[in-house]
């Protein structure tokens, strides 16, 4: 007989729910451009906001910006590597920005 796994770690998931919810919160009320993603934060590129991605490490108003242009012109990004399709995002820069990303829908 095969059994599930269950996580009788209750302490983690409540973790992870209140490392979510501070998340949300802060991309919520708008913390200040420039300002520092929570560990643990990761956003969606295809659907954030021009404030949420200006939050990211390297990411000011002005690219913040150009991806929603470019996600508008072309389409919502399919991976993190479609990024580059974006003017001033290169390799280096997208090593830097893909711990904080994530996509919906992706594995």
């Amino acid at each position: 007989m095969i059994q599930a796994s269950v996580d009788r770690r209750p302490g983690r998931t409540v973790a992870l729910l209140l490392a979510s919810l501070a998340c949300i919160v802060m991309l919520r009320l708008g913390v200040q451009q420039g300002a520092s993603m929570p560990a643990g934060c990761r956003i969606d590129p295809s659907t954030a906001s021009r404030a949420e991605l200006a939050m990211l490490p390297g990411v000011g108003p002005s690219l913040a910006r150009a991806i929603i242009l470019e996600r508008t012109a072309g389409g919502p990004f399919r991976s993190i590597d479609d990024l580059t399709r974006v003017k001033g995002i290169g390799p280096a820069r997208l090593a830097a920005l893909r711990p904080w990303l994530r996509l919906e829908g992706a594995p």
